[in-house]
């Protein structure tokens, strides 16, 4: 059943997209930048929010971005996503981790707990947002921040719809980087496009105490999976793994993008896999929220 319906939805993507948005296209929007007070440290944000009629309100989306990213993400990928999104009726709400981005913060204060603790703390500051209807708020995430999105999807019953883009999912083996954390204080992870960022003993403790499976069970929204078929980095089996994980979703479709790596082709300058990929979002959560 799962399998029908996840091709009838791919096939509602496609067919709808262009109904969807022709009806839902235009709304102006505005964008501003917070810092959200989460009590042990600020919460650097975005606010995106379509303009309405007096009283209009609108469904909200929290945005949650990769390890070692920011609120911009890849490519600016995310300030492409959001405002695109607004123009259909969605308002966003995107945020740096402890240590990511404009956090003043030290990322080796950084655990999957508190990136989880800071999505719900931005939902929270959704419904003091006149323009937005808070019974209508869904979540995704891009990388990690799909394994947290999922995460937070299984231990908040706040969210109505979620989605993710090439999310993470099982813990990859880093019993060695956890002994030099123990040793040391903190592993350093290195990047090819950033300075090193600290984690610490009580980051692997937190990530390698999580059983996914069982927290993918305890979900029971809508729940799409967005994934490339040629990610080298979060590969097309977890999409297949998430999707077998979610046995209490309602609906949980894999959408492939075709010839798409793991940052949506986004440096490659061909721009069609971030428009599709931002599509196929929009469209799933005009539909689910």
């Amino acid at each position: 059943m799962k399998k029908a319906f996840v091709a009838l939805m791919v096939l509602f993507v496609l067919t709808s997209a262009t109904t969807l948005f022709a009806s839902s296209y235009a709304y102006e929007y505005t964008e501003e930048d917070l810092m959200i007070d989460a009590g042990d440290h600020m919460i650097p944000a975005t606010l995106t929010i379509p303009v309405g009629s007096e009283g209009e309100t609108f469904p909200a989306v929290v945005m949650l971005h990769g390890n070692g990213s920011t609120r911009h993400e890849a490519g600016n990928a995310y300030d492409y996503t959001a405002p695109e999104m607004a123009k259909a009726g969605i308002a966003t709400i995107r945020f740096d981790y402890i240590g990511n981005g404009d956090s003043e913060e030290d990322y080796i204060d950084f655990t999957y707990d508190k990136g989880i603790e800071d999505a719900l703390t931005c939902y929270e500051y959704l419904k003091g947002v006149s323009a937005v209807d808070i019974e209508r708020v869904g979540i995704m995430g891009w990388s990690q921040g799909g394994r947290l999105t999922l995460l937070t999807a299984a231990r908040s019953d706040v969210f109505k719809s979620a989605l993710t883009w090439a999310g993470a999912f099982e813990q990859k083996d880093e019993s060695e980087e956890y002994e030099i954390a123990l040793e040391n204080g903190y592993y350093e992870v290195t990047y090819d496009w950033r300075e090193p960022l600290k984690q610490s003993p009580a980051y692997y403790e937190c990530a390698m105490g999580i059983d996914y499976h069982a927290e993918a069970a305890n979900i029971s929204i809508p729940y799409m999976i967005i994934q490339g078929t040629e990610d080298t980095t979060v590969v097309p089996e977890t999409a297949l793994a998430i999707e077998s994980a979610l046995v209490n979703s309602p609906n949980a479709p894999i959408y492939w993008v075709e010839n798409c790596d793991h940052t949506f082709n986004v440096f490659t300058g061909d721009t069609s896999a971030l428009e599709e990929t931002t599509t196929a979002t929009t469209v799933w959560f005009l539909a689910t929220l």
